[in-house]
């Protein structure tokens, strides 16, 4: 029977761990508690034939046990790769597809340095809070901080945050909609559905359903997701402005289904971003409320809301307070011009005609309350201002659908449910499904009598008639002039145009513009068909003609020209048309040319919107989504179809829009000066911590020829294979290869062969179709746990020799250090080297290590044999001296976390006694009522039960943030070891 210890290390059947405590017992046969490896307690008769003593590091070192130089290095290097990250270097800088700019680094590196992760990402529209917020992601990941994460976005926008994670960090992300879900349900069905994937990316709308039936048996996904465990490591919500809870005039608490649903999220998350452009449209409460998810004690009410208090919870930067280290400003400028397109006779006569129509049928829906008949009639009145062509289609299509009589309930499920979104939330709809409603809405007749219905036959005849009739369209003409100008000036030029209406792009690419190479986007376009359109246009087309399907995730800073062919009836979506070419990696000034119709009411008040937009962006020093938040209280699309409805005067009109506006407006400046924080980002003044950080991510501890080194020699030592893609040796500045991957690392993520792979960041940004091998790669990670963790490579003592025969012989110790939090959480780690010479003397700058030895060597060095006799002490030296290290590191830590906890406690102790005393106030009002003879018991009840609860709730939280104060230095772990010897 083997004699063991406690604190000897055991092999087991199933798993290996340190014996802890024994048990003995009078056969024996005593009872082994065994804290194995994976974090379990285990309790096995030590009398058992598989149980087996493992030498400890220490051990070998005695009987001068040497591994392989192969080994030793794998270990060792995949040891320094694993550590390099998780305490003040930026993974994401070097193992990404995208050039990160210094101001996405300086946003992660606050936040990562915060005690929990929670802020309000509130950059403006252009700067990247994707790339921040997968910064961070990555970044958490890498320290060991994130298993689990959750993004929420409105639905258009899923699918570009799952190919951006894929396409620029390597990350794969599974997109939870219905069918997935309903998938994962039948394959697990006693399982939460939250449970069963770790990087999850849905939508705000899915995530709020409920299941309101009381009989239903089934749980909604926002039931799962109250009752998940475990929770998320971080979540994030773009868009998070749609996350709306406000005051109402009693001060009592409205909260949208969205708000819930991010209320549950917030609670069941260590760290948590909230993305948005617009974090508060001039609403304090909204804001507030806002701010509450990320810390519900910071504040009590809005009034207490300073930017002073804000600043360790919000990122804020505008445009124009970005600056390069030239002091140059980052962003340049806007320019916007309406140039005016005269109709000919018989287009005054069209346009007139058709509104004449709409108008007619726009108010008999109405006084009917048939909406989707006053739908139609707004897009008609839209399409006879986008060009002759698109209303053509219209007439023709609605000549077909009066004929045919086709009624809406004919039309498909998803269509209705589509047409839903289109009358309520029209934002959340992508392009395709907004074409798709309105294509659906053409097709359909109404439920007028059959005199109508003829009359109405009758009149769109004639109004066919006249459209087909109009040989030349004005506003198509003045186009093709502008352009000819532009190429004539610059055949380089590069010309975005924006049409509403895929009818018009079509038409503008065929007859139009037919002597013209052009690129195209609209919603049909699947998305690889949309990244060939786009690369088309930055490499070979001068023009590129796009509908709203081109804000939804294309990037075209490389072009500074665009023309909006026509302009959509909803502000946002002319904002975010210029965030296509106003963003960061433009150099120009941007030139945005708007077409308007002179004489036509919905385009003058477009026209002197923008105009009047123009002016509160220069005031307010805003650049993008002003628009969206000054006009958030009008229903423009409403607004315009009343105001042709019912022929009101285009200065009338735009005299009560302006009114509106200049409330918001104010409302907004207020909120701006006195209520949020406001960034500076100023390379040429600060920052230079930051550029430091940038400079050590970038040069020092891991490079990209660290990682291939890592992978050939594991490669080679596993039977796998790396090939060069092209005879003759490899470029020194990377080249692209043939990968073989060994048996012992295929499976799960990893394929057996790789066609084309590189080590080179900058070959990888350049062809999306390489796999690009960066540390985050599933190779390098697996690589990287075999290497420190599994028992195929030892590795683990080295006979290394030095230059420097002042300090030899010795040991050399490489330890991981770290500590935990109160609440068990590991919050980081490093390496640290330990030296120990022969008499026992300590130093952290061990020699400078010329060469690894092979095991053959140790017979004929006669200091080895020495050092070997002596390892148990010097051993002894090193911990002490790792100890001292790991107390130090947490020591730093320990204050800077006892400082914000104590400020956190101070939060919580005012929000609940606040909170107590607005109820213990209640209670007596209800008291003094029930003594005057009304019936107060349910009110009194009530206020009692909240008392408790709050009091309940204040006594758990500071419990919780008592604990979370601790740091608690972790065991130092022993990695490495070497004999150091002189090479002579």
């Amino acid at each position: 029977m083997v004699v063991l210890n406690v604190g000897d290390r055991v092999k087991f059947a199933g798993g290996k761990g340190e014996v802890t405590k024994i048990e003995e017992r009078p056969n024996g046969n005593h009872l082994l508690h065994v804290y194995t490896d994976e974090g379990q307690l285990r309790k096995l008769p030590s009398g058992l034939p598989h149980i087996e003593k493992m030498d400890s590091v220490v051990d070998r070192l005695k009987a001068c046990e040497v591994d392989s130089p192969v080994h030793c290095d794998l270990r060792e290097r995949a040891t320094r790769l694993d550590l390099a990250y998780r305490y003040d270097r930026f993974l994401s800088l070097t193992s990404n597809r995208i050039e990160i700019e210094p101001y996405q680094v300086k946003a992660a590196y606050e936040i990562l340095n915060s005690y929990d992760k929670r802020y309000l990402i509130g950059d403006e529209v252009g700067l990247g809070k994707t790339i921040e917020a997968g910064i961070v992601i990555e970044e958490l990941i890498a320290r060991g901080r994130a298993d689990r994460v959750l993004i929420v976005a409105p639905a258009p926008l899923t699918f570009q945050w799952q190919k951006e994670l894929r396409e620029k960090f390597n990350r794969n992300f599974v997109i939870y909609d219905r069918q997935h879900v309903e998938t994962c349900r039948r394959s697990h069905p006693t399982k939460n559905v939250w449970e069963q994937e770790n990087f999850i990316i849905t939508s705000i709308d899915f995530l709020k359903q409920t299941n309101d039936d009381p009989d239903s048996d089934i749980l909604s996904v926002r039931d799962e997701l109250e009752n998940l465990e475990p929770g998320w490591d971080i979540a994030i919500f773009d868009e998070a402005h749609h996350l709306t809870a406000r005051r109402g005039s009693d001060q009592s608490i409205e909260r949208t289904q969205r708000y819930k649903a991010a209320e549950i999220v917030a609670r069941n998350s260590d760290s948590l971003l909230l993305l948005t452009g617009t974090p508060h449209k001039g609403k304090q409460d909204q804001f507030y409320f806002l701010i509450k998810l990320l810390d519900p004690y910071r504040f009590s009410h809005e009034s207490e809301i300073t930017p002073e208090k804000l600043d360790d919870l919000m990122i804020r930067r505008l445009k124009e307070d970005m600056y390069e280290t030239d002091g140059t400003r980052m962003f340049p400028d806007k320019n916007i011009e309406a140039i005016p397109v005269r109709m000919s006779e018989a287009e005054k006569q069209l346009y007139k005609d058709v509104t004449e129509y709409t108008r007619e049928y726009y108010n008999l829906a109405k006084q009917e309350d048939k909406n989707v008949a006053g739908f139609t009639m707004v897009i008609y009145q839209k399409r006879a201002v986008s060009s002759i062509h698109a209303i053509k289609k219209s007439l023709e299509n609605r000549i077909e659908a009066i004929q045919s009589d086709s009624i809406t309930e004919d039309l498909p499920k998803n269509t209705k449910e589509l047409l839903r979104k289109y009358a309520t939330n029209p934002e959340t709809l992508t392009d395709s499904e907004r074409t798709q409603v309105e294509k659906a809405l053409e097709t359909v007749t109404f439920k007028w009598d059959k005199n109508q219905m003829q009359k109405e036959l009758e009149q769109v005849k004639k109004l066919l008639k006249q459209a087909q009739n109009i040989e030349k369209d004005s506003k198509e003409q003045l186009l093709r002039k502008i352009i000819d100008r532009i190429l004539y000036e610059d055949p380089e030029e590069k010309i975005l145009i924006f049409t509403d209406y895929t009818d018009t792009l079509k038409y503008l690419r065929d007859q139009v513009l037919q002597d013209h190479d052009v690129a195209e986007v609209y919603g049909d376009l699947n998305q690889q068909q949309r990244i060939k359109e786009m690369k088309k246009f930055e490499e070979e087309a001068n023009i590129m003609l796009a509908t709203d399907a081109a804000q939804e995730g294309l990037n075209l800073q490389f072009a500074h020209i665009m023309i909006n062919y026509d302009l959509p009836w909803n502000p946002i979506r002319i904002d975010q048309r210029m965030g296509r070419l106003h963003r960061y990696g433009q150099t120009n000034t941007v030139e945005i040319r708007n077409l308007f119709y002179k004489d036509t009411r919905e385009n003058e008040i477009l026209k002197l919107l923008l105009d009047k937009i123009d002016q509160i962006e220069s005031d307010l020093g805003m650049s993008s989504d002003v628009m969206g938040q000054i006009l958030d209280e009008v229903d423009l699309e409403k607004t315009i179809m009343t105001a042709i409805a019912e022929d009101k005067p285009t200065k009338e009109v735009i005299a009560d829009i302006e009114k509106t506006m200049k409330e918001q407006k104010d409302a907004l400046e207020t909120v701006e000066k006195n209520f949020l924080i406001r960034d500076h980002f100023d390379l040429s003044n600060e920052d230079e911590e930051l550029l430091e950080v940038i400079e050590r991510s970038q040069t020092e501890e891991v490079t990209e020829e660290d990682i291939e080194k890592l992978v050939r020699n594991f490669f080679n030592e596993f039977n796998g294979e790396i090939k060069g893609t092209r005879p003759g040796p490899s470029r020194s500045t990377g080249d692209i290869y043939q990968l073989k991957t060994p048996n012992i690392i295929s499976g799960q993520q990893i394929k057996q062969k790789y066609p084309k792979a590189t080590f080179t960041k900058d070959i990888a940004m350049k062809k999306d179709d390489i796999e690009f091998i960066a540390i985050d790669h599933p190779i390098v990670k697996s690589i990287i746990d075999l290497s420190t963790k599994s028992d195929h490579i030892k590795g683990q003592i080295a006979i290394k020799t030095t230059e420097n025969n002042q300090k030899t012989p010795g040991i050399l110790f490489t330890y991981r250090l770290g500590y935990t939090s109160g609440a068990g959480e590991i919050v980081t780690e490093k390496m640290k080297k330990i030296y120990v010479n022969k008499k026992g003397e300590v130093t952290t700058n061990p020699p400078k290590i010329k060469e690894t030895l092979s095991p053959q060597n140790i017979e004929s060095k006669e200091n080895i044999q020495e050092l070997a006799s002596k390892a148990k002490k010097l051993h002894q030296e090193a911990e002490m001296e790792a100890w001292n290290q790991v107390e130090s590191f947490a020591e730093e830590a320990r204050k800077e976390r006892k400082r914000e906890i104590e400020i956190k406690k101070q939060h919580a102790e005012k929000h609940f006694k606040n909170e107590i005393q607005t109820w213990q106030k209640r209670l007596k009002k209800y008291q003094k009522k029930a003594e005057k003879g009304e019936d107060m018991s349910a009110p009194i009840g009530n206020a009692k039960t909240q008392i408790k609860n709050l009091k309940d709730e204040k006594k758990d939280e500071l419990e919780y943030l008592e604990e979370e104060k601790h740091v608690i230095p972790e065991e130092p772990e022993l990695t490495t070891t070497a004999y150091v010897i002189s090479e002579k």
